[in-house]
């Protein structure tokens, strides 16, 4: 297997840049997920890294060699898209093989290899049907089992799951991501579903514009995001933001409605900003909703509950915008009404508000 790298890589469609200088190491085995907004460059990373594209500037490694100028026939990659692309008047049997024969490998070794593959994904018993007469599950094991049968170096793979129904999808995740296991390939994953990217990445990189946000283990790209942004588009519901003055001397935030004490690991940043606002980020999970005031809650007014099954998800006016928090089923406050939200100060996130990037802590 080999790893894969970028460095430097420049992607231009006449004055628009879809790629900024981005600098990148997908480790060997593991399956790397870049996730981001439509347009944010995500698959055009992707095509060139296949050689479906050419980039403007900049390098691609697979291993240690450089593939600019290799077709992407000869770097022993292998994609797998959004659409399956399965050959209609072929059989699954024949679709599998079909990378195979166009190698001209024996007749032999063909068979055995598809039905080794078949049996990885559970197709051996539809080996002999036609893609019309498969389900969208077994369609996308099919598109996956021709991608596995050439024993590629690397897996490219272009949101494979987004035609299927939303059970399906969970399903099938969660299939990929214990077969890229087994299988132990380098594996690089597009997607804008967040919670696709979180399930599934063993690195997650986020990006927008056509430049990474940030990289790192899904734990801690949610548990510390570094701006605005990745804090907004990792989660769901996302989080919350509440732009806030600063009380430097008494180190305390204000909003509309409400103060609040700034939590201690900020105080020696914002007092060396000197600048009188902040964004404030809690995540909606870290709302504890009462129905009458205690000590150092803050006041909200109840905007629309949605009932989710096993819990609630409510929608307040706070601080002169909107926020979402999760409560018990139990908990069904009626619109208009004033209920008190309370959180640890551990959970706050906050932001510098003209560059919304995060504030340090001590």
């Amino acid at each position: 297997m080999a790893g894969v790298r970028v460095e430097g890589l420049l992607k231009k469609f006449g004055n628009v840049t879809a790629l900024d200088h981005v600098s990148l190491e997908f480790e060997d085995g593991q399956l790397t997920v870049l996730v981001g907004p439509s347009g944010c460059g995500k698959t055009t990373l992707l095509r060139i890294i296949a050689g479906l594209e050419d980039a403007t500037g900049g390098s691609v490694f697979i291993g240690h060699e450089a593939v600019n100028q290799v077709p992407p026939w000869e770097r022993n990659i292998a994609m797998v898209f959004q659409s399956y692309a399965l050959y209609p008047h072929m059989t699954v049997f024949d679709n599998i093989a079909f990378p195979l024969r166009a190698r001209k490998i024996s007749k032999a070794e063909v068979k055995q290899r598809v039905e080794q593959t078949a049996a990885l994904l559970g197709l051996s018993e539809l080996l002999q049907r036609k893609p019309r007469q498969l389900s969208g599950g077994q369609m996308q094991r099919v598109a996956l089992g021709r991608a596995i049968v050439r024993k590629p170096e690397v897996f490219l793979m272009d949101e494979p799951l987004s035609n299927l129904d939303a059970k399906l999808r969970v399903e099938m995740r969660a299939e990929l991501k214990r077969l890229q296991k087994d299988l132990g390939v380098t594996t690089i994953y597009v997607t804008h579903d967040q919670a696709e990217a979180m399930t599934m990445a063993d690195k997650l990189v986020v990006m927008r514009g056509g430049v990474i946000q940030q990289m790192g283990e899904p734990e801690e790209v949610y548990s510390h995001p570094r701006n605005t942004f990745v804090g907004g588009f990792i989660g769901s519901p996302a989080m919350n933001f509440i732009r806030c003055s600063v009380d430097c001397a008494e180190a305390e935030l204000h909003a509309p409605d409400f103060q609040c004490k700034a939590p201690s690991r900020f105080v020696e940043a914002l007092r060396r900003r000197g600048k009188d606002s902040v964004i404030l980020g809690v995540r909606p999970e870290d709302l504890k909703v009462l129905a009458s005031f205690e000590e150092g809650a803050v006041p909200a007014t109840v905007y629309i509950s949605e009932p989710m099954g096993k819990e609630m998800l409510l929608t307040v006016e706070v601080g002169g915008a909107l926020a979402k928090a999760i409560t018990p089923t139990n908990v069904r406050p009626r619109i208009g009404e004033t209920v008190w939200l309370t959180f640890d100060e551990a959970c706050v996130h906050l932001f510098d508000s003209e560059t919304d990037e995060a504030l340090p802590t001590e």
